[in-house]
């Protein structure tokens, strides 16, 4: 190999981690920052293919730069049959399947593909919550332990009914002996609510908490023992709401930071009297960091026959 050529598949090596450290610096939760590592390491290695493929006398390309440098050692004198360990390329798994995982310190990491994309997890004791959306069927879920082993096949929570309908950005909490989970579907201004038991078991059908708000991107979930509070980033504002466990809101829902573009939800918390959301305000180029606090009063403030009433604000 040319050192023009080595230098060559480094740099775009180092471009590649480089774009994923930017990607991942910020609000961590948001889709597009979630989807983007798959897309780099895929950039990256076609980014060192290319770069051998076009040196000058090049021969046929090899699958990656890695395999020439296997070649290079099995031919090197002395090293006959020495070959180094060449890591397999990521494959997309069926999107009934739980996604690909490895151990990140004392837990464990799911990795994404084109059919497991806004991977959530959430632990409850020895189990794992797990929840994905693929690129065209629907909500998915699975309960797993800690290591990431599967407790029964993954289910799907929502399957989509129309090419109108979409869905993203799944949030998931730990409940008990169940998960809450939340998505938004921002082509119709949804936000969608979903309990599952520890065992991978829906309970019930998923409920919509709201319909109307304008550009749904992501859902945050609380639990306070008694109810979820679940926040939605809205493209510009914050939308909060009180469900209970059976997915029904119980109040009129309130909206923070109207008319302002938001960049993330940057955390939502319940400190034992009341829930906190913290959101980024995108401002003239710089983020503007603000804090909302709402109360819970223990008694139902607001419930109503109706599935999905419609705030006062809208």
């Amino acid at each position: 190999m040319h050192d023009r050529s080595k230098r060559t598949v480094l740099t775009l090596g180092a471009l590649g981690l480089a774009g994923a450290s930017m990607a991942l610096a910020g609000c961590s939760d948001r889709p597009e920052v979630q989807r983007s590592v798959a897309q780099v390491q895929q950039a990256v290695g076609e980014g060192a293919q290319g770069a051998m493929s076009h040196r000058p006398g090049a021969r046929q390309p090899l699958p990656n730069a890695l395999e020439e440098s296997a070649n290079l050692v099995q031919n090197a004198p002395g090293l006959t049959g020495a070959i180094p360990a060449i890591a397999p390329r990521a494959a997309d798994l069926p999107v009934s399947a739980l996604p690909q995982h490895h151990p990140d310190g004392d837990s464990v990491a799911f990795d994404p593909d084109r059919n497991h994309l806004d991977i959530a997890t959430a632990r409850s004791g020895d189990r794992l919550g797990v929840a994905w959306h693929d690129s065209g069927e629907g909500m998915w879920f699975s309960s797993t332990d800690l290591q990431g082993h599967g407790h029964g096949a993954p289910v799907q929570i929502r399957a989509l009914v129309s090419e109108e309908e979409g869905l993203s950005a799944p949030a998931v909490v730990a409940a008990g002996d169940a998960f809450g989970v939340a998505w938004v579907d921002a082509e119709n201004g949804r936000v969608r609510f979903q309990l599952v038991g520890v065992d991978g078991a829906p309970r019930g059908s998923s409920a919509i908490i709201h319909d109307g708000l304008t550009d749904p991107r992501a859902a945050r979930l609380v639990f306070n023992g008694r109810e979820f509070g679940l926040a939605a980033q809205l493209r510009e504002g914050v939308y909060f709401t009180r469900v209970d466990t059976q997915g029904r809101r119980l109040d009129v829902g309130q909206l923070f930071a109207e008319g302002e573009p938001v960049d993330c939800i940057d955390a939502l918390r319940w400190d034992g009297r009341a829930y906190s959301v913290a959101f980024s305000i995108s401002r003239d180029g710089a983020l503007e960091r603000r804090e909302q606090r709402v109360t819970a009063p223990r008694s139902v403030a607001f419930h109503s026959s109706l599935r999905h009433p419609a705030p006062r604000f809208m």
